[in-house]
């Protein structure tokens, strides 16, 4: 009974954040990428304890550091679109200054790293808790969501949304 009020407390809350943005989404103004970005964490946590049939302790375990990862995640990679967009900015310029390059290079690939520390960090909470079955839910989990994820994106951007790079 606990699981199903947790469940259904997850749900409604995306549901409010959806309502929100839909209402937003009517008023000709699309959402933030921030909040996009949110919705899909949220999206992600709630049908990841519906596919591993979580139980209300592991929930408590997981959701806070699947939120902080993802904090740390969507931080991450808004430095890394800075970095892109300078690199894009450099390379294009009249007189590319090499060691400029090799510094932002190396500050791009040292924040991928920290991207895949926090998706390490992330299965060694999971290992930590889950039984070995939903272990390998997990990972079925993770691949089928992703690829969905992008997919829809996918489909957005063939019905001629403009792709917007972040800066």
């Amino acid at each position: 009974m606990r699981k199903r009020a947790i469940a259904a407390c997850l749900v409604l809350g995306f549901s409010l954040g959806s309502a929100f943005a839909g209402g937003r989404a009517q008023e000709g103004q699309p959402p933030p990428r921030k909040e996009l970005r949110e919705q899909i964490a949220d999206l992600y946590a709630i049908r990841l304890t519906r596919a591993l049939e979580l139980t209300e302790e592991q929930t408590a375990k997981i959701y806070p550091a699947l939120v902080r990862v993802e904090k740390e995640k969507a931080r991450l990679q808004r430095q890394l679109g800075v970095d892109m967009r300078d690199l894009r900015a450099e390379l294009a310029a009249p007189q590319v200054r090499e060691d400029k390059v090799l510094g932002m290079v190396a500050r791009i690939r040292k924040t991928r790293e920290a991207v895949r520390q926090q998706d390490i960090e992330v299965e060694a909470v999971l290992d930590g808790v889950l039984t070995p079955v939903q272990k390998g839910r997990f990972v079925i989990f993770t691949a089928e969501f992703m690829r969905g994820v992008r997919e829809r994106l996918d489909r957005v951007r063939d019905f001629g949304a403009p792709v917007k790079r972040s800066p």
